[in-house]
């Protein structure tokens, strides 16, 4: 049997898309594609490169693939003249090692050609320009439930460089407020302050909701509802993709606050799940979130390589 290395075409997209939903099937909080979503949500964006969308085939029949692109930072503090080389995807088998070892190969030698000096791999650190709000919910990091996945890009020269948790919670009911005198929360569209941003969110609304104390802020949660994971989970999710108190405003309750407030908007408009990924050794948010119900789901991890 000979194995091949393809560059992206649409006759594969459908082998792509079922060997991916195959492979992800055990986590709840990854969404299916279908090829609607994909052309939608990946495919169209205007830096989307198919030359770095790498396929493996063998008999005709594809067995892995894997997305690396060269694209400016998604999130708002990211300069966009400023590219990143990221590995955003890697799909194969656990049962081929080797179809991994290839791939991670194949796309870190495209990266390369970049000149950047250093590649990610399902890595926070420049955002997430493809894949948002059907990974993890807003967290472009790699779940530790797909090992062979850590496996191939370790062999490949990625180490780890962060690590994070991925809590997760039923919204069964609305929770109750955590009001904290003196302080206004303001819920509004999450501000997009530039075009890579833009288009991450693409087929997504954001929120974002303020706590304000005399009109200044101290404080904001960035949210946002994720209809198709319902496809696994059975309803929409809420995901925090974003929280943020300043410093002289911590252990006053504002956080919590903001957490309770985002809840009961998601849930009032259909979310009957809730996500967030923080960082492993934030101890204090592991504890805000567990105090609303979140439990512990996952470890993700984001690895990076230089040369």
């Amino acid at each position: 049997m000979t194995l091949t290395i393809e560059t992206y075409g649409r006759d594969r997209l459908e082998q792509m898309l079922a060997l991916y939903n195959a492979e992800t099937a055990h986590e709840p909080h990854i969404a299916p594609l279908t090829p609607e979503r994909f052309l939608a949500l990946i495919e169209q964006k205007s830096y989307f490169d198919p030359d770095g969308l790498l396929v493996a085939v063998e008999d005709g029949a594809v067995v892995g693939w894997a997305h690396a692109c060269v694209v400016p930072g998604s999130e708002t503090w990211h300069d966009q003249e400023r590219l990143a080389a990221q590995l955003r995807m890697l799909i194969y088998p656990r049962t081929r090692l080797k179809v991994g070892h290839i791939l991670v190969a194949e796309a870190t030698g495209w990266l390369a050609r970049s000149g950047l000096p250093l590649q990610l791999a399902l890595h926070a650190q420049a955002g997430y320009p493809f894949y948002r709000g059907i990974w993890m919910g807003g967290e472009p990091m790699g779940p530790a439930s797909m090992p062979h996945v850590q496996l191939a890009l370790e062999v490949g020269g990625y180490k780890l460089t962060q690590e994070s948790i991925f809590m997760t919670m039923r919204l069964d009911e609305a929770p109750s407020p955590r009001p904290v005198a003196g302080v206004e929360l303001i819920e509004h569209a999450a501000e997009i302050k530039h075009a890579t941003q833009r288009e991450s969110w693409r087929g997504f609304a954001p929120r974002r909701t303020r706590a304000l104390i005399a009109s200044a802020e101290v404080g904001s949660i960035g949210w946002v509802i994720e209809p198709h994971v319902a496809d696994r989970l059975g309803a929409p999710c809420m995901n925090i993709w974003a929280l943020g108190v300043r410093e002289e405003y911590r252990r006053k309750g504002i956080a919590a606050a903001l957490i309770a407030d985002a809840l009961c908007s998601a849930y009032a408009q259909g979310a009957r799940f809730a996500s967030v990924g923080t960082q492993l050794w934030n101890a204090a948010a592991h504890a805000t979130y567990a105090s609303f119900g979140y439990v512990p789901s996952c470890l993700l991890i984001g690895r990076t390589r230089e040369g």
